[in-house]
């Protein structure tokens, strides 16, 4: 290195330094509202919100879960975890894809576990203004009122993921040996 580069070093070095001393810039606000991912799920487009989506990927099997509700299309083996898939499709009144028709699985997180939601498709993420929805008791729209926290003026649905990760469906049953004589 020649005298010439150490002191062009040493200038760049310098005006990086006084760079990341200075104080920064004011940063525009971040966007108000709630992140979701939006589905389809038959014709329609619904939202869950980010916060507790936890991962996406294909859905290639299932496996039923005998004496299971209607609403729990079965299990999947995500790498040696074994976790429950909710049909959401039979859950919100849709009638179900063709058989041979490309799903998605979209988990969320819950207490202690992680469930997945049979989706037709994955759209895109999008931010929702929780002044600018629709509750559910005033739509009227015929769904199942319990698993909506709100409705778009352009009608995507946001689920409410505290009400699915209710479902009896998914809670952990026991043997009942109470009339084993």
């Amino acid at each position: 290195m020649t005298l010439d580069d150490a002191a062009l070093a040493q200038k760049i070095l310098k005006l990086r330094a006084k760079r990341l001393a200075s104080p920064r810039a004011e940063s525009e606000p971040a966007p108000a509202g709630q992140a979701a991912l939006c589905v389809r799920i038959g014709a329609e487009i619904y939202a869950i919100a980010l916060d507790v989506l936890t991962e996406v990927m294909p859905l290639k099997q299932t496996s039923p879960v005998p004496g299971q509700s209607r609403h729990l299309l079965g299990v999947t083996n995500v790498r040696g975890e074994i976790r429950p898939v909710v049909n959401l499709h039979d859950m919100l009144g849709l009638p179900d894809p063709a058989p041979d028709a490309p799903m998605s699985v979209i988990f969320i997180r819950g207490p202690g576990r992680e469930v997945g939601l049979r989706v037709d498709e994955v759209l895109r993420i999008r931010l929702f203004d929780p002044d600018q929805m629709t509750l559910p008791h005033q739509a009227g729209n015929g769904l199942p009122q319990r698993f909506i926290a709100g409705i778009t003026a352009d009608t995507v649905i946001l689920l409410d993921s505290h009400q699915i990760l209710a479902l009896d469906a998914l809670r952990p049953r026991r043997p009942d040996y109470s009339c084993v004589t």
